[in-house]
């Protein structure tokens, strides 16, 4: 018996344990069902256990009413022949007809409560009794009836006697049939209405019961549905949200519904995910390594290519300022304007790839648009009067200003009304024009030229891209609006272009308008190039060390440093003998190359610096490898100035002139006239 036991509670135990398994298990459209069909089938039973008792307490109340109706029917009876003979026995003694009036009503009710006892007298019981007190019944009207013809025939009240007396015995019999009936009945009505109470207050206790079932039953479903529905689905949106943030999920409760797939599917995506970032992570890190390596690409391709220009643009440069027939400088200015025109077109790759890879450095200020525009008016004049064309001002704001780096925003309009000349028609017109709209100000660069297909305006803004190339024959490289497109971004501005074919483009820079209370940038004018007059003095002897394993290089800077007095020239090839040369010979200026045989310029540099005997020398950097990050570090390790190659050799001459000796204990070394370094970059003096 205890080892029955024992297994009914482990079988119960292991139920009830298995159960939030089961009930999680369930589809949700069951556990709906089951949340309904629990407190609907508690309603539904306790109101049919109400309708069988309610049914139970009707038969009952039946009963009751035909046990009432037997009484009654009874006592009738038993009143109307009593009625009856009281008349009859009244009418014998005293042979007064007006007895027989109250007879007669009672005889003639008589049969109908007669026949509604036997109508009442339901059960063997009750027929029997009704029999006996009808049998009984018939039995008295037959004595009262010859009673009454004897008395009305003059039947003396002696000889009536036995039959009165008779007919008493017989009445007594009826009297005592009529209340063993009613007393029977009165039991059976008690008993049946004690039964018909009992049974109210089970329908009452029943209802009460089936609606506290109820309510409980759809308590426990709404929980069991919260807790297997609700509260899950607060847990997968919630996990949801956390997987598009980023954050991992939160677990949940295993389970086989639609809303444990859900979460395994939230598991899937968050793995999904996590593979893809990775995925993203490493392509991120090739495209960061692809950068970098087309960035290094570019500077070594840069230095590269400046190298040979430097030698090109540096002899035509000697050349120029040399004494040529007209024909031969001529011919050195062509060999000058297709070097520059080169070096322009490698700067505008160079500029492009650092936008893409943001590494082009901007400082945006307010710049006046007007001197702006009609500096780079005249710089294009010759250009466009070559082909007749007029460039036409429009600009009646004098104080017009915006927010853009000066020399960035320069080269967007050289490219711009370069264009503009390029495929212009002869004769044609350039109008330079502004609009505004609020704090926005746009320059509009707008030609008479043949126009653009409205189908191929964006095309323009694709590098390389370059419509109708051969049937215009102009030259060109298709990376000039591109960059000026991509310039005026990187200035917070943007570029816009309409035509009509026919009758020509407009191009619109549109920028920011600089606030009423900056002071503008002026436009810096660039002093044209001296040329160098052999018989004019410098000052005391300048003695320079050029430290450059390019011999091309070392002999332009030599033929150009010969055209100059009191100026003495000294080369070494590698950065280990420019150390040991300056440190052994203390010069006055020291010209250093980065990219050198042996160690790279910046260590070089931060060698002279370090030695107390070369750290007061001007150090001026000449180098191809002009990036904004490499000028900054090496102006901020001591360098002077820094000239870019192919170097111009008058701004190079201007750059020694600005130094002048300022001899110093042991060594000698030059400073800028104000005492501040010079950088040949900017083209101002940094105090």
């Amino acid at each position: 018996m205890n080892s029955r036991r024992a297994n009914a509670r482990l079988v119960a135990a292991k139920f009830w344990r298995r159960l939030p398994r089961r009930w999680l298990g369930l589809s949700i459209r069951a556990k709906g069902l089951t949340v309904i069909v629990i407190p609907l089938t508690c309603v539904i039973g306790t109101t049919l256990a109400s309708l069988a008792l309610q049914r139970e307490v009707s038969h009952h109340r039946s009963v009751a009413i035909l046990n009432r109706n037997v009484i009654n029917s009874a006592n009738q009876v038993l009143a109307d022949v009593v009625n009856a003979e009281t008349g009859i026995r009244g009418y014998a003694a005293t042979r007064d007809v007006l007895f027989l009036d109250p007879s007669d009503v009672a005889l003639a009710r008589l049969g109908a409560e007669r026949e509604a006892l036997r109508v009442a007298s339901i059960g063997d019981v009750n027929r029997s009794r009704q029999g006996s007190i009808d049998a009984t019944t018939t039995t008295v009207l037959s004595q009262l009836a010859e009673i009454r013809s004897s008395t009305r025939v003059g039947t003396s009240a002696q000889l009536l006697r036995p039959n009165l007396e008779a007919q008493k015995a017989v009445m007594d019999r009826l009297r005592g049939q009529v209340s063993e009936m009613s007393d029977h009945s009165a039991a059976d009505l008690a008993k049946q209405s004690k039964t018909i109470a009992r049974l109210g207050n089970e329908i009452e206790f029943l209802d009460l019961a089936g609606l506290v079932v109820a309510v409980m039953a759809g308590l426990a479903g709404v929980a069991l549905f919260t807790s297997g529905v609700s509260r899950r689905v607060t847990a997968a949106a919630s996990n949801a949200d956390r997987l598009g943030q980023g954050h991992p999920l939160e677990p949940v409760d295993p389970s086989r519904d639609e809303l444990g797939r859900l979460a395994d599917s939230l598991v899937r995506a968050e793995e999904l995910l996590a593979t893809r970032a990775l995925d993203l992570t490493t392509a991120r890190d090739a495209a960061l390594r692809a950068t970098h390596a087309k960035n290094a690409f570019l500077s070594h391709t840069s230095h590269e290519l400046r190298t040979p220009l430097n030698s090109i643009l540096g002899f035509a440069q000697l050349l120029q300022i040399s004494d040529l027939s007209a024909e031969d400088r001529d011919s050195a200015e062509r060999i000058l304007g297709s070097g520059r025109q080169l070096l322009v077109l490698i700067n505008e790759l160079i500029d492009i790839a650092r936008i893409e890879s943001g590494d082009l450095n901007l400082s945006v200020e307010p710049v006046s648009a007007v001197p702006l525009v009609d500096e780079i008016g005249k710089l294009l004049g010759p250009l466009a009067t070559e082909r007749s064309i007029r460039i036409l001002h429009n600009f009646d704001a004098a104080d017009l200003a915006v927010q853009a780096d000066r020399q960035r925003l320069s080269q967007v309009l050289m490219n711009l009304i370069s264009n503009a000349i390029k495929y212009n028609r002869r004769g044609g017109t350039i109008t330079l024009s502004y609009v505004e709209d609020g704090e926005n100000v746009g320059i509009v660069v707008a030609d008479t030229g043949p126009g653009i297909n409205p189908d191929d305006l964006d095309r323009v803004f694709v590098p390389f891209e370059r419509l109708n190339a051969a049937e215009s024959g102009v030259e060109g490289t298709g990376i000039g609006l591109p960059l000026a497109k991509a310039l005026t971004e990187a200035m917070g501005g943007h570029l816009t272009a309409s035509s009509v074919p026919g009758e020509g483009s407009a191009f619109t820079v549109i920028l920011r308008r600089a606030s009423s209370g900056a002071r503008p940038s002026a436009a810096r004018q660039s002093p044209p190039a001296p040329r160098p007059d052999p018989t004019r003095v410098a000052g005391p002897a300048v003695n320079i060390l050029y430290v450059e394993d390019n011999p091309d290089n070392v002999e332009v800077v030599a033929r150009f440093l010969r055209t100059r007095a009191n100026v003495r020239l000294r080369s070494v090839p590698s950065g280990r003998d420019g150390i040991i040369d300056a440190t052994r010979d203390i010069p006055d200026v020291i010209l250093l190359d980065l990219h050198l045989v042996d160690v790279h310029g910046m260590q070089v540099l931060d060698e002279l610096k370090a030695e107390p005997r070369t750290a007061a020398i001007p150090v001026i950097v000449l180098s191809a490898d002009a990036t904004p990050a490499v000028i900054r570090r090496l102006l901020t390790h001591g360098a002077v100035a820094f000239l870019t190659k192919p170097i111009e050799l008058a701004q190079l001459g201007e750059l020694l002139d600005t130094l002048k000796p300022t001899p110093t204990p042991g060594a000698s070394a030059y400073r800028g006239v104000n005492g501040g370094a010079v950088s040949a970059r900017s083209g101002r003096r940094t105090q």
